[in-house]
C-alpha cells in the first residue's frame, strides 16, 4: 500500500478540485452568455476526450512512463482551471476544456495504471478498494463542499485557487516511484482484447456503462425539475451517495481479500446499482435518495469487483493499455448513453433516462451471468 499512498492522496485532491466546481461549470458558462449547445460541446468534451485518449495514454504507461504523464496531467489541468478564470471566448474555452480533459485522463489512467501494477498477489481488493476511495472520494467530497465554496467565494476566486493547488500536486508528482516498464509489439494488446472470453466480459460492462450517459444528461436536471432541489441540496443529494459508494469498495475489497467470490459480488453490485437507478424516481426526495444510495453502494460493490476481473484477465506487463482499452468499452456505453438520454429526458421527463438505463444494468447483468462459465473472469 505505500507505494500508492503518493499517487493515491494525488488523485483523490485532483477529484476534490474538480468536485468542487464540475456540476456549477454550466451555471458558469451560462453567466459567460453561452447558448445551450456552446455549453453541451464544452462539457461534453471530457467524456469525448477520454474515449479517444485512454488507450494512447494506457499504451504510454505501459512503454514510457507512468510519474512524468501524471505531472504533464496536472499541469494541464492548473492550465484549464486559469483559462476558465482568465477568458471568455467560446473557442479558446474550447482550447482550455480539451486541456482540461486530456490532463484529467492523463492523470486518471495514469493512477489506475500504477494500481494495477502494484497490485500483487496479497490485499488486492484493498488496495483496489482505496484506489476507487482516491478516485471516487474526492470527487464526492468536493461536490459536497463545492456548494458552500462557491456561496462563500467568487467562482473567480475558486477557479484560480484551484489552478494553483493542481500546479502544487504537479510538483508532488515527482515523488511518485514509477515502475519498470516493458518493451513489446503493440498489436498484443489487438490480441487480448478480441479475444473471444474478454470480448464476452465486455460486452455487458458496454450494456453497464450507458448509465453513466443517463447521470450525465439527466441526474442533475431530475433532482432540480421532478425534486425541486437547490444548488446546495443537490450537491448534498448528490456527494453523500458517493461516499457510500466509496465505503462499499473498501469494504468489499477487504471482504474478497478475506473470503473471495469477487464475481458473486460484480453480479450482486450491478444488480443492485440498476434497481436503484429505477426506484430513485420516486418522490419524495427523502425516498428517492435512500435508492440512490442503494445504486452508489452497488456501483461501490460492482467498480472493485470488475477491477479485479481486468487484473485477473490481463498480464501485468500490459495491465496499463489493456485497462485502458476495456475502460473505453464502458466510455463508449456512456457517450451513446448520453446522445440518447439527452434528448429523452427533455422530450418525455428527466426521470424515464434513469429508469430505462437502470433496466439495462440490469441486462447487462443477465447478459453477464449467461457468459459466467465460457469467461474466466
Amino acid at each position: 500500500m505505500s507505494s500508492l499512498r503518493i499517487p493515491n492522496s494525488i488523485s483523490f485532491s485532483k477529484q476534490f478540485l474538480i468536485g468542487l466546481t464540475f456540476f456549477s461549470l454550466p451555471l458558469l458558462l451560462f453567466d459567460f452568455g453561452f447558448d445551450g449547445l456552446s455549453i453541451g460541446i464544452l462539457m461534453s468534451v471530457f467524456s469525448m476526450v477520454s474515449l479517444f485518449s485512454s488507450f494512447p495514454i494506457g499504451a504510454i504507461n505501459d512503454r514510457l512512463s507512468i510519474k512524468y504523464v501524471i505531472i504533464i496531467g496536472m499541469l494541464l489541468e492548473s492550465v484549464f482551471f486559469a483559462g476558465l478564470y482568465a477568458f471568455r471566448n467560446f473557442w479558446v474555452m474550447l482550447l482550455f476544456f480539451l486541456a482540461g480533459g486530456l490532463g484529467g485522463n492523463m492523470v486518471d489512467t495514469s493512477v489506475r495504471s500504477l494500481t494495477f501494477k502494484a497490485l500483487g498477489h496479497e490485499r488486492r481488493g484493498k488496495k483496489l478498494g482505496f484506489y476507487q476511495v482516491a478516485t471516487t472520494g474526492g470527487f464526492g467530497t468536493g461536490i459536497i463542499l463545492g456548494g458552500l465554496l462557491l456561496f462563500s467565494f467568487r467562482f473567480s476566486g475558486v477557479l484560480l485557487i484551484s489552478s494553483a493547488a493542481c500546479l502544487a500536486l504537479a510538483l508532488a508528482s515527482w515523488l511518485i516511484a514509477d515502475v519498470e516498464r516493458i518493451k513489446f509489439p503493440i498489436r498484443e494488446y489487438r490480441e487480448i482484447i478480441l479475444r473471444k472470453g474478454t470480448a464476452l466480459f465486455l460486452l455487458p460492462l458496454f450494456i453497464f456503462g450507458i448509465h453513466w450517459g443517463a447521470e450525465h444528461t439527466s441526474y442533475s436536471l431530475f433532482l432540480r425539475q421532478t425534486l425541486g432541489l437547490d444548488y446546495f441540496w443537490s450537491g448534498i443529494y448528490m456527494g453523500i451517495p458517493i461516499l457510500f459508494l466509496v465505503a462499499a469498495s473498501v469494504l468489499t475489497g477487504m471482504r474478497i481479500d478475506r473470503k473471495g467470490g469477487h464475481r458473486q459480488a460484480l453480479f450482486s453490485g450491478i444488480v443492485l446499482s440498476g434497481l436503484g437507478h429505477i426506484m430513485m424516481v420516486l418522490q419524495p426526495a427523502a425516498v428517492s435518495f435512500i435508492f440512490r444510495l442503494i445504486h452508489e453502494i452497488g456501483d461501490g460493490v460492482a467498480a472493485v469487483s470488475y477491477n479485479l476481473s481486468f487484473s485477473k484477465i490481463f498480464k501485468v506487463e500490459r495491465i496499463a493499455g489493456e485497462t485502458s482499452a476495456a475502460v473505453t468499452v464502458m466510455v463508449i456505453g456512456n457517450v451513446l448513453g448520453a446522445l440518447a438520454f439527452g434528448p429523452l429526458g427533455y422530450a418525455y421527463g428527466f426521470g424515464w433516462p434513469l429508469v430505462i438505463s437502470g433496466v439495462l444494468s440490469l441486462v447487462s447483468f443477465a447478459a453477464l451471468f449467461l457468459v459466467r462459465k465460457r469467461v474466466d473472469f
